[in-house]
C-alpha cells in the first residue's frame, strides 16, 4: 500500500517528522478521535430522546394479559419524566433541534472520517519506520 506522505489531506509531510513528534502526533489525533465517538454517541442519544419526545412516547406498559399469567413484575413507572421527554409546547422545539441535531451528526462523521484517515496513515508511517529499524547485535 502507497502511503500519501504528501496528500493535502493531511498538509503534513508525515515522512519529515521526527518519529517522537509523529508518535505525539498520532497519540493526539487517537485522542481527538475517542472525544469525536463519545460526542457523536451524545448526539445519537439526544436525536432518539428528540424522537421520542416528538413521537409523543408514552410510559412503558407491562403485557396486557399480564394478570393472566401470574406476571407480578410492572414496569418502572416516571420514565418520560426522568429522561427528560415532557409534552407540550416542547414537541415544537424538539422538531426544530432534530434538525440541527442531524446536521451536526453528519457534520460530525465526515470529522470522524477524516481523522480515523489521517490517524491511520501516522499510523501507516510509523509501523514503516519502527519495522525498517535495524537492531545492532
Amino acid at each position: 500500500m502507497p502511503y500519501r506522505l504528501t496528500d493535502p489531506l493531511t498538509m503534513l509531510s508525515f515522512s519529515s517528522m521526527p518519529i517522537q513528534e509523529l508518535c505525539d502526533h498520532h497519540r493526539s489525533m487517537m485522542a481527538a478521535l475517542r472525544q469525536a465517538d463519545h460526542w457523536h454517541r451524545l448526539i445519537t442519544s439526544r436525536i432518539d430522546l428528540a424522537v421520542a419526545c416528538v413521537a409523543d412516547v408514552g410510559e412503558l406498559e407491562g403485557p396486557h394479559d399480564a394478570a393472566s399469567y401470574s406476571f407480578d413484575c410492572p414496569p418502572p413507572q416516571g420514565l418520560r419524566e426522568l429522561v427528560g421527554i415532557t409534552s407540550g409546547d416542547v414537541r415544537l422545539h424538539e422538531t426544530g433541534m432534530l434538525m440541527q441535531l442531524r446536521s451536526a451528526l453528519s457534520e460530525l462523521d465526515a470529522y470522524i472520517e477524516y481523522l480515523r484517515e489521517v490517524t491511520a496513515e501516522a499510523a501507516n508511517v510509523i509501523a514503516a519506520r519502527v519495522g525498517s529499524i535495524q537492531i545492532a547485535v
